[in-house]
């Protein structure tokens, strides 16, 4: 299955990109960083792997892919 969610908001930068993984790593004064670190722990342990690709002036695409179930 593959799935993509796309915005056009603005530029998710890539020092930011680069940690967006990781547990605790927030961007936002009362985040707790552990929702895409949980995310992507759950899509990888099923098979699937979550990749995050941001553009100036067109936007954020996230996408996730997860083998089909046999």
């Amino acid at each position: 299955y593959l799935i993509q969610i796309e915005n056009n908001g603005e530029k998710i930068q890539p020092e930011t990109i680069e940690h967006l993984f990781e547990p605790f790593y927030s961007t936002k004064p009362q985040g707790t960083g552990l929702g895409l670190s949980i995310s992507y722990s759950i899509i990888e342990r099923h098979g699937g792997n979550l990749e995050i690709d941001s553009k100036v002036g067109v936007g954020t695409t996230v996408t996730i892919n997860l083998p089909i179930p046999v």
